[in-house]
């Protein structure tokens, strides 16, 4: 009786560790793509089981999240493009246009130069002075123009300058 040379080498017996039956390509492995829970086993948040609020609400929230410019500054913020859109209406000349421009910038900068910084991100040795000296200085640049607080404690504040050599 002769035997083929595969059926010989046993190379047509099924493998009991191999999964042999037809699978989905772009199913997930371990969880069943109708078990699987967006957003929760995945750690993403590209999907939400309910509808938290409408469109607006969010982008509401998201405009609040950025602290935009309150006061004078968001007046002028808010008005700015009315005003060029008036300006054009009206067909002023490009001259007074580009100067109410540059008007606008100088004053829309100084007002954010003079705000500071959050979140506070302080060099490092600064937490190495003693912790009331500390706190007062924080809540001093909290609560002080920036000018006026350089001005004020602009030789402690400056770290890159060694005070070995200095002689008082």
């Amino acid at each position: 009786m002769t035997r083929s040379t595969r059926l010989y080498a046993e190379l047509t017996e099924i493998e009991p560790d191999l999964r042999e039956e037809k699978r989905d390509r772009w199913g997930t492995n371990g969880v069943s793509a109708e078990d699987f829970v967006y957003g929760e086993y995945d750690g993403h948040h590209t999907y939400e089981e309910g509808n938290e609020g409408s469109f607006w609400e969010a982008v509401a929230e998201e405009y609040a999240a950025m602290e935009p410019p309150s006061g004078f500054q968001g007046l002028i913020s808010w008005l700015f493009l009315p005003a060029v859109a008036a300006g054009l209406a009206y067909n002023v000349p490009g001259e007074y246009l580009y100067i109410g421009a540059a008007i606008f910038v100088v004053i829309f900068c100084g007002i954010e130069m003079g705000k500071p910084d959050k979140p506070h991100n302080f060099e490092p040795q600064i937490y190495n002075m003693e912790r009331g000296a500390r706190d007062k200085l924080i809540a001093d640049y909290n609560t002080m123009d920036i000018w006026d607080f350089n001005e004020k404690y602009g030789d402690l504040w400056d770290f890159t300058v060694t005070k070995d050599d200095i002689v008082r």
